[in-house]
């Protein structure tokens, strides 16, 4: 027997940030971490923000990209992830002309980021989990 489970695709969430990125960890009804997927366009910056208490690991999955973490810009190449403690001011870029860039970003714990924007991380909010069996 097979366990639950919940399954949700990009063109079924929400848009968010600019239309470019989804949130998943609200309709997939996750409690311990938020994520989100962005598929950030050619010579775009995310805001530059800190979080006061959750940690946040961004991973480059394709593209060129770089993460501003206070003065210093660190350079990454698909597949290299960051993590950026609490408190600390962020932001991911793509510093290509011509190629979009996908990141993955995780931050935990989800707390923070349910009170800031309930509607796309709670898992209670707009997106309830639909269990799924087969």
């Amino acid at each position: 027997m097979a366990g639950e489970y919940t399954k949700v695709a990009w063109d079924e969430l929400a848009q968010y940030a600019y239309g470019t990125s989804r949130v998943y960890s609200g309709p997939l009804g996750c409690r311990q971490v938020a994520f989100v997927i962005n598929r950030q366009p050619p010579g775009i910056s995310a805001t530059y923000h800190a979080h006061a208490a959750s940690d946040e690991v961004c991973v480059l999955l394709r593209g060129r990209g770089r993460v501003r973490v206070g003065d210093e810009l660190v350079e990454m190449q698909p597949l290299d992830a960051i993590r950026v403690g609490p408190g600390v001011a962020h932001a991911n870029m793509n510093p290509s002309e011509d190629e979009e860039a996908l990141w993955l970003v995780i931050g935990t714990p989800v707390d923070e980021y349910v009170a800031e924007e309930p509607h796309f991380y709670g898992p209670q909010a707009a997106f309830p989990p639909t269990p799924v069996r087969e």
